[in-house]
């Protein structure tokens, strides 16, 4: 108890801003996704802070720098979309939303997924996911 508590007052007090996260229990392991804006001459000495609070020890943080993608071309995106869909829950579902993104020259920015209980008490496999083009 306390994790996320000590990691944000961490990051804080190292002069850090968590601009998104994503926290989730799965079975016994707690998974903490965090972007941080920080100023660069400050990085270094925040993952010491994070590396070296023994109250933080037992999570095994991993910290890195963000770098651009190397693609070789950077085109900017046109046009954003949010893409919801629910359906029965099935194999292969989110590989043909994936495919089906991807087959209209859309890049997936963002997705999520659940299991959910929908109507009957079925399963419904739901996305929400986070889509750019660069096409016109």
């Amino acid at each position: 108890i306390g994790h996320v508590a000590r990691m944000a007052r961490t990051i804080a007090d190292a002069g850090g801003n968590v601009t998104y996260s994503k926290m989730i229990r799965l079975g016994q392991e707690h998974v903490s996704l965090m972007h941080v804006s920080i100023p660069p001459e400050k990085r270094g000495e925040l993952v010491d802070k994070l590396h070296n609070n023994k109250d933080l020890k037992s999570l095994n943080i991993r910290a890195s720098p963000l770098v651009r993608r190397r693609t070789g071309t950077y085109q900017n995106a046109v046009a954003g979309f949010k893409i919801h869909c629910v359906g029965e829950d099935r194999a292969g579902m989110l590989a043909a939303i994936a495919e089906a993104i991807a087959s209209r020259n859309m890049s997936i920015e963002d997705v999520q997924t659940e299991i959910r209980r929908g109507e009957q008490n079925k399963r419904d496999f739901v996305v929400n996911a986070e889509v750019v083009t660069t096409s016109r």
